[in-house]
């Protein structure tokens, strides 16, 4: 058992990925549970629910029930519109960029043995990472208004 763990030891990460996606589908669908019984409680009653309940009804279905995918990744970017500035872009480029040169640094100054070609390697892939959102920040502050 310490074997098989000690090859996959990174499938937990996947594992968890999965696992916490299914707490949020399982934490929506009682959330719309929530309100539908809410909607319900009013109904009985005969009184008016508020608009805040029914926006908020209506948000949901419109974002569960739009045709292409592409409506709903529409609205997403609207809402969540700050993270894909230019001052994202290049933060997340300097900061990619200061996690490769930690990993160059740690493959070229390591004292463990047997970890200069696993740092190495992973130096490698975080510049490319790094020299990919540099090209995006770039793009983003040229292009910024249009």
């Amino acid at each position: 058992m310490e074997d098989l763990f000690r090859s996959y030891w990174w499938l937990l990460f996947p594992l968890g990925f999965f696992a916490f996606g299914a707490w949020d589908r399982w934490l929506a669908y009682k959330r719309s549970q929530a309100q539908l019984d809410l909607l319900r409680s009013y109904a009985q009653q005969g009184k008016e629910p508020p608009a805040d309940l029914l926006r908020a009804v209506r948000e949901d279905e419109a974002e569960v029930y739009d045709a292409p995918p592409y409506g709903r990744l529409r609205r997403r970017m609207y809402r969540r519109g700050w993270r894909y500035g230019p001052y994202w872009a290049w933060r997340t480029a300097l900061l990619t960029g200061a996690v490769a040169l930690g990993f160059w640094l740690a493959s070229e100054y390591a004292d463990l043995p047997g970890v200069e070609a696993p740092f190495r390697l992973v130096a490698i892939i975080l510049t490319c990472v790094a020299a990919g959102h540099l090209v995006v920040a770039v793009l983003s502050s040229a292009f910024r208004g249009r």
